[in-house]
């Protein structure tokens, strides 16, 4: 799958390879959280320790979507699952030990602390997000056990194409299980994520279904302007049905590849986010229970719960 170009491409953009069809990209975040600066939404919300967390990838070019918002490069889509996989225990050594190998450098960094890298060398989150969609590897639910049997949370991002997948992990579920709702109706839904199979819109609404049998569930919402920042009464409609533990509302950004398909115009100001999760609350009964304006992200919660943060 990763010939010699792709990883090359994939290793200038700071990616670790690891394996035939994972990686680990360590995140802007972590890189500041480890020197004390500031932490990822994620730690805001949820407790989660960023200079902990290895963000991640087992399905790198699986995906069957080709959304406008998406920071990879559409070339090297596989819209199919991952075939001959790579096992469990080979991916998370192979992702742990790539992390930390990363994260040497900071030893020269003006602004270590002995503590905050001592720590980050005993990582204790997997956040499955990277890139692709990782419910398309296969192993996935052993994936999910081996992380849980190590003390370590697990941060499933899924753009909900693969149901069948969900419906496995209910009986090996991870940490939190995110859904990215990308539109408010089926129509927008086909601009905004180009999908590659003809039913797309039909499996994201039964993964959705399945939303409520998850311990910790959250549909994302990532919203740019021209694009699917628009009829917050219909993504209400959805949400109060589904009934996620969470909602967050998120900025779409042009960065990486999503730079020449979306202008830098489409990004959502933190308060145009606000104002579009207020709406979303006057139709759904929620209310915003966080936020972090420099991430542009907001939390909507009907009701707001000690156990939103995780405690380790």
């Amino acid at each position: 799958m990763l010939n010699h170009k792709i990883k090359a491409d994939l290793e200038k953009q700071g990616y670790r390879i690891v394996g035939s069809h994972s990686a680990v990209k360590v995140c802007l975040w972590c890189k500041r959280a480890i020197t004390g600066k500031d932490v990822c939404y994620k730690n805001t919300f949820y407790g989660i320790q960023s200079h902990r967390c290895v963000q991640s990838s087992v399905t790198l070019l699986n995906c069957l979507h080709r959304c406008e918002f998406c920071w990879r490069c559409m070339d090297y889509t596989v819209p199919k699952e991952v075939e001959n996989p790579d096992e469990p225990l080979f991916i998370l050594d192979g992702l742990i030990k790539a992390q930390k190998e990363y994260l040497q450098g900071f030893k020269g960094n003006k602004n270590f602390t002995k503590k905050l890298f001592e720590e980050a060398m005993q990582p204790k989150h997997v956040a499955l997000s990277l890139a692709g969609d990782a419910t398309m590897y296969p192993k996935l639910p052993e994936l999910i056990d081996e992380i849980k049997k190590r003390k370590m949370t697990s941060f499933l991002v899924t753009n909900g194409l693969k149901p069948d997948m969900l419906e496995k992990l209910l009986k090996h579920m991870p940490t939190q299980l995110y859904i990215t709702l990308p539109a408010p109706n089926e129509k927008i839904y086909l601009k905004v994520c180009k999908p590659l199979v003809k039913d797309g819109w039909k499996r994201l609404q039964k993964s959705l279904s399945l939303l409520h049998k998850f311990k910790r569930s959250t549909v994302r919402l990532t919203l740019a302007k021209k694009l699917n920042l628009v009829n917050p009464e219909q993504y209400a409609e959805i949400i109060k049905k589904i009934k996620p533990m969470f909602v967050e509302l998120k900025a779409a950004m042009p960065v990486g590849y999503a730079q020449y398909r979306m202008a830098y115009e489409q990004m959502p100001r933190h308060e145009e986010i606000k104002e579009f999760a207020k709406e979303i609350c006057k139709y759904s009964g929620l209310k915003i229970v966080d936020e972090k304006p420099n991430s542009r992200v907001v939390l909507l919660m009907k009701k707001d719960l000690k156990t939103r943060k995780i405690k380790f």
